[in-house]
């Protein structure tokens, strides 16, 4: 396979020679550009021989961060250089035939040219017009089959998917005496090896509670010794993105609970550390030991409670957002220059990388399935999520697209950066509709069926901000950056499950007024 890889870059290699040999004829030799190029060019091919060399090993994350360190470089680097080299060409080189539709011909022209396509009516002026053909019937249902599916696959996941905790407790205390004690939340009584339980000898509990996090519920199990101090904790079930849990477990972070009173506080940021980049999870986790330890301690140790009260969570964090979403509803800030591009950088900056709380398709799906975190702790989460849908049904706008979603200004960004104005043609928009449709219904598809918010929500948006992500995040970024980079806006108009959530409630919200006002 090595060796087919290292056939196809010699020839990539050699097209690329002949190509740069016949380009110096036509332009003008700068001795910045030109080395620019050629710098470029080795970069990207050496980004395809790293990606290659990487999936070959079995390491795709390697692959994904060659191809995002070195080809996406090159392709910057690239383009910026041939663009300036097009707008020197020689005397009757290469685009002397690139005129104006009124036979004038100019630099700009030239320089354009070459990415620009030409308006669809011109392109198909000669062709003889076709006829709009009408839709047929089965395809008029389509919509209606989708959402059947997705009522459907909603009820089964939320009735289907209960997962049995008891049965994983039992499995990790094989040999020992389970004695369930309590159903709301779940409470067993834990005997030694041989022993019958007797609470009023033992003492020793085992309780399953959750937490709400970003996703869904956060549940663990506290196994709380007889001298009333936690002994382990256990993560049985979560719908958080996998990638901040395993930052969590990586961190060791059940690990300071050990030894744990249960009367601590239990306060994250004071007795309890808060796992940088898992902010939400981290407080998901803590809020379910707090619940088992209190619980335990009033029900079953008898103590009098001697902790402080879980405190709002209002900060600087939760100013920033609120002062950003208030400024999506003002124009001269979101929409006039110089403010837009001030703005965008905050949004970019705040909400990207320093919160990482860039909503997705399961952000959507989770509020629909009711998994609602707590207000006092998690306002941010409110704020963008309930925040966004509350103003499409009220106002009848969305705020979030193309304002206060970081990675719209990425987007815009990279474009700017590139400089390319290249549109697709009405036909390839035609196609790219049932596109995003489709990718919107199976996200969907996936997260009910599952019950779980993350697992159908595959934008890279984590891996932007935090380089946090798994399986299909790592190889969809640098599709997705490089089409930002010659397409505007290339993630919003094609492929955004939320945003495309987002549009079909506005729609919703439109036809239910309209159907209101005919039946009045």
């Amino acid at each position: 396979m090595m060796d087919l890889c290292w056939t196809i870059l010699g020839g990539l290699t050699g097209i690329i020679a002949i190509f740069l040999w016949k380009l110096s004829k036509k332009y003008q030799k700068d001795l910045l550009f030109w080395p620019g190029l050629i710098h470029g060019l080795v970069l990207m091919l050496f980004s395809i021989a790293w990606a290659t060399g990487a999936v070959l090993e079995g390491v795709p994350r390697s692959a994904s961060m060659g191809l995002l360190l070195f080809g996406f470089s090159g392709i910057i680097i690239t383009t910026i250089c041939f663009k300036n080299i097009l707008s020197n060409p020689i005397e009757n080189g290469l685009l002397k035939d690139c005129v104006l539709k009124d036979g004038v011909q100019n630099k700009e022209t030239k320089k354009t040219q070459i990415f620009e396509r030409l308006p669809e009516t011109e392109i198909n002026a000669s062709k003889k017009p076709i006829l709009d053909k009408k839709p047929s019937l089965l395809f008029k249902f389509v919509p209606y089959i989708a959402y059947a599916s997705l009522l459907g696959a909603y009820i089964l996941g939320m009735t289907q998917n209960i997962a049995d905790y008891e049965s994983m407790v039992m499995e990790k205390y094989k040999g020992r005496v389970l004695t369930k004690i309590k159903d709301d939340p779940i409470v067993f009584e834990l005997a030694p090896n041989g022993s019958e339980a007797n609470s009023s000898e033992i003492g020793e509990y085992i309780v399953i509670s959750k937490g709400q996090g970003y996703g869904g519920p956060f549940v663990i199990g506290v196994h709380i010794g007889e001298d009333a101090k936690i002994r382990r904790v256990m993560l049985l079930d979560n719908r958080e993105t996998p990638a901040f849990v395993k930052k969590v477990e990586n961190a060791k972070f059940p690990e300071q609970f050990m030894g744990k009173n249960v009367v601590d506080d239990f306060i994250p940021g004071e007795d309890i550390d808060i796992v940088s980049g898992a902010t939400i999870s981290t407080r998901a986790a803590t809020q379910a030991i707090r619940e088992a330890a209190h619980i335990s301690a009033t029900n079953y140790f008898k103590l009098k409670q001697s902790w402080k009260k879980e405190p709002w969570v209002f900060g600087l964090e939760e100013i920033l957002v609120l002062v950003l979403f208030g400024l999506a509803f003002v124009k001269q800030v979101y929409a006039k220059k110089p403010w837009k591009y001030v703005y965008m950088a905050a949004t970019i900056g705040i909400v990207g990388f320093y919160l990482n709380s860039a909503i997705s398709i399961g952000s959507l799906a989770g509020l629909a399935m009711g998994f609602i975190p707590d207000f006092k702790t998690h306002m941010i989460w409110w704020v963008l999520v309930v925040g966004t849908v509350l103003t499409i049904f009220i106002k009848g706008s969305n705020v979030y697209c193309y304002r206060i979603c970081p990675f719209y200004g990425i987007g815009f960004v990279l474009n700017k950066i590139s400089g390319q104005k290249f549109s697709p043609s009405k036909g390839v928009l035609n196609y790219a509709k049932p596109v995003s449709n489709f990718l919107l219904w199976l996200a969907l598809m996936i997260i009910f069926l599952s019950s779980h918010p993350a697992a159908g929500a595959f934008e890279p948006f984590a891996m932007v901000f935090s380089l946090n992500g798994d399986g299909v995040h790592w190889f969809l970024l640098p599709l997705v950056l490089v089409g930002s980079f010659f397409i505007s806006l290339f993630w919003c108009r094609f492929f955004c499950p939320c945003g495309h959530g987002l549009s079909t409630l506005l729609k919703f919200r439109k036809k239910t007024i309209t159907l209101i006002q005919r039946n009045k």
